[in-house]
């Protein structure tokens, strides 16, 4: 229901004339009680006449002015005004005729009556008078009634006065009705108009969607308000208009810093000098919560008060959706650059790994080819930063997530244990180590050396957090993930059952603005030349690929912790392990291998390295001339093949070729492409070998070895 107190049109057409009819009424009531004073100078000319004219006029024009105030009796006074009225001047022109006075108020008799009453009933009382003023020419005229002095009789007897008298009264009475009953009727029209324009403009702002006030500057309080803005505070009206300051419903300061107070008093003060400005605020609602609003001010008249509108709009929910709109994108640009990374990285490590496995396949040749124990103590650390080489590609691709993760059930346990031992002999003495761990905890399916790697690159963030010493403590424990936890963290993972481990320093610990960042790959704040930026990037493309995620907190000047969360096994399921021949315990006894590489010094080493193991080796450069040499001779033993290479065929078109020759024959692919070698779907059959390369001897011949103990079976049974 629109409220009335808010631009309602108090000055209707009824109140209005109600509110003037009453002053004219209290003004011929003054003028009728005057008019019995002066009375008393004629008295000696109308003798008795002049006590019932008093009487008439004070009992019927003065005393109902006195006694009947209200708006229900005002139709009453009129008509009593009007009755004096007529009866004391039809006694003033029964006494003196055309010489009373009373003769030119007869039109105002009839104004009074139109004003007050309907035109049928003024043209009725026109008719009355006019009735009135004939009788009386009629008597007058015919000497039934004369006039006290002699000159005035033979005035009254002359008919054309009579005629002169009522023609002006007809004339003056139709002015005045006709003007009173125009003006009557525009009255109300543009009132009525008026009326409905106030009431649209009311429901408007009553029922805007914007929470719409009123503010006094001069008195500094809220003069109105809409439904809006009550339900916007959660303030009653009458509250929100008594307010002591109009500022007193914000919090001290704004998000930018600024006091409340110094916004609302400038951008009043624009407001006022003729600007419409509008800004967003913070205000504060019954339980003072915290609600963004966009406002918009501007000056109302009268102008000669300080009043200012302010249409105020909740956007918290736009600015809500504005925020998940930029997390998305946020999101989907680190998705992009993610898919660029693995692009880039993965072409890297393809070509790296065959460097690698030119250098580790000749570095081992080498080695087995040497008696000298020196020379073989001098190859081995160069075998070892080969295989270290290997592993930074591998880091690499686990930030892109592209690495294979040989996964397998791990007690975290156990697995911290060791990590620490090994960790503990590298760390400085002023490093205290200290460990929490829950007993009973879940298994987790995860890459132990994956696992392993991640630990150690917290651990070494630790560490270079506490260059004057400090704490360091291992912790691990069972945790449900919830939806709560999901949400409040931003991360994209199943809830249910999860183990933690977590890695806590005392270190100088990490600024807010540099906390966002830490996941972001090359971002480092160590000197130039101590960090790659790589490590909690590629920590955090680790557990994401292993389902799981890594949050990290830290204060300054307190420590930092680091948690993984690894989904835990709590139902643990039954891996059946293979059982292998040791490696490199099979006799060799001269099978023959076709080997396809398209880098001839990888092939090189490869052939060389068979050969050395007592292999006869067939090399092909390409798919095409391997399905050639395979055409022309079927009698092998295993098909050793690269998996990306040139020409038509690839390894895995080579296999598919080859099998339909001969459908037993065993394949080993290779492959410098982590994620070619790893997951299905890329045509390779679950059964074959993948390896990566760079591989070393013992793994190449031990899974060459496993291959050829198996029975040859019909590919894909």
């Amino acid at each position: 229901m629109v409220r009335e107190s808010i631009y309602q049109n108090t000055a209707t057409y009824s109140a209005g004339m109600r509110k003037t009819l009453h002053r004219v009424l209290d003004f011929l009531a003054f003028i009728s009680m005057l008019g019995v004073l002066l009375s008393a100078l004629r008295l000696s000319q109308v003798g008795l006449v002049y006590i019932v004219v008093a009487a008439l006029l004070f009992g019927m024009c003065v005393l109902p002015s006195i006694i009947l105030r209200a708006d229900k009796h005002l139709n009453l006074r009129g008509f009593l005004l009007i009755a004096g009225y007529f009866s004391a001047i039809s006694l003033g022109i029964f006494n003196l005729g055309l010489a009373s006075s009373g003769v030119g108020a007869l039109p105002f008799i009839l104004a009074i009556c139109a004003a007050l009453f309907s035109r049928k009933t003024s043209l009725l009382v026109f008719a009355l008078l006019l009735a009135a003023m004939t009788f009386f020419a009629y008597l007058f005229v015919s000497g039934q009634v004369s006039s006290p002095d002699t000159t005035l009789a033979d005035w009254n007897r002359d008919p054309r006065s009579w005629i002169v008298a009522v023609w002006a009264m007809v004339v003056c009475s139709l002015i005045v009705t006709t003007l009173i009953f125009n003006l009557s009727a525009y009255w109300r029209e543009t009132d009525t108009e008026s009326e409905k324009k106030n009431r649209q403009f009311e429901a408007m702002v009553e029922f805007s969607p914007d929470a719409i006030m009123i503010f006094d500057l001069e008195t500094e309080q809220i003069a109105a308000a809409n439904a809006r803005a009550e339900e916007l505070f959660g303030i009653a009206r009458d509250d929100l208009e008594n307010a002591p300051k109009m500022g007193a419903r914000s919090p001290e300061r704004q998000p930018s810093g600024e006091s409340s107070v110094e916004v609302f008093k400038r951008k009043f003060a624009e407001a006022l000098a003729g600007g419409h400005p509008t800004f967003e605020l913070v205000v504060l609602n019954a339980k003072d919560e915290e609600i963004h609003c966009e406002i918009s001010l501007s000056r109302i008249p009268p102008f000669e008060q300080k009043l200012v509108r302010a249409n105020m709009t909740d956007i918290s929910k736009r600015l809500a959706n504005q925020k998940q709109r930029e997390d998305l994108q946020a999101q989907l640009a680190a998705s992009q650059r993610l898919e660029t990374i693995g692009q880039f990285t993965g072409g890297v490590a393809h070509d790296f790994n065959n460097l690698l496995a030119v250098i580790l396949g000749n570095l081992e040749i080498l080695q087995e080819e040497t008696d000298d124990e020196t020379r073989k103590q001098l190859l081995q650390p160069c075998i070892d930063a080969t295989l270290r080489g290997a592993n930074l590609t591998r880091s690499l691709l686990s930030y892109a997530r592209q690495a294979p993760l040989k996964s397998e059930i791990v007690d975290l346990n156990k697995l911290v244990g060791e990590t620490r031992k090994w960790t503990g002999r590298t760390l400085p003495k002023n490093i205290e180590l200290k460990m929490s761990l829950m007993e009973g905890l879940w298994n987790v399916m995860a890459d132990p050396a994956a696992t392993e790697n991640a630990l150690l690159n917290m651990i070494l963030n630790a560490r270079d957090a506490m260059p004057q010493g400090g704490q360091l403590t291992f912790e691990t424990a069972n945790r449900w993930i919830d939806e709560s936890c999901l949400e409040s963290n931003n991360e994209d993972v199943e809830h249910g059952p999860y183990v933690m481990v977590a890695i806590t320093d005392t270190g100088t610990g990490i600024a807010d603005d540099n906390l966002k960042k830490i996941f972001e790959p090359f971002f480092t704040t160590k000197p130039t030349g101590e960090g790659s930026g790589l490590g909690l990037a590629m920590v955090q493309g680790f557990m994401r690929q292993s389902r799981g995620m890594v949050q990290v907190f830290s204060e300054l000047g307190v420590g930092t912790t680091c948690k993984l969360y690894f989904p835990a096994l709590t139902d643990e399921p039954e891996i059946e392990v293979p059982v292998r021949s040791e490696k490199g315990s099979r006799k060799v006894s001269g099978e023959r291998i076709l080997l396809v590489e398209d880098e001839e010094e990888v092939l090189s080493v490869l052939a060389r390295m068979l050969k050395a193991a007592g292999f006869a080796v067939t090399c092909a450069e390409s798919g095409d001339k391997a399905k050639a040499i395979f055409e022309a001779d079927p009698n092998f033993d295993l098909l050793l093949t690269d998996i990306m290479m040139p020409g038509q065929l690839q390894g895995t078109d080579l296999s598919k070729k080859i099998r339909e020759i001969d459908g037993t024959l065993p394949v080993i692919f290779m492959s410098g492409y982590p994620s070619e070698a790893a997951g299905n779907g890329n045509g390779i059959p679950p059964e074959d070998i993948r390896l990566i390369k760079p591989v070393m001897r013992k793994d190449l011949l031990a899974a060459i070895a496993q291959v050829l103990e198996t029975p040859r079976t019909q590919a894909g049974t």
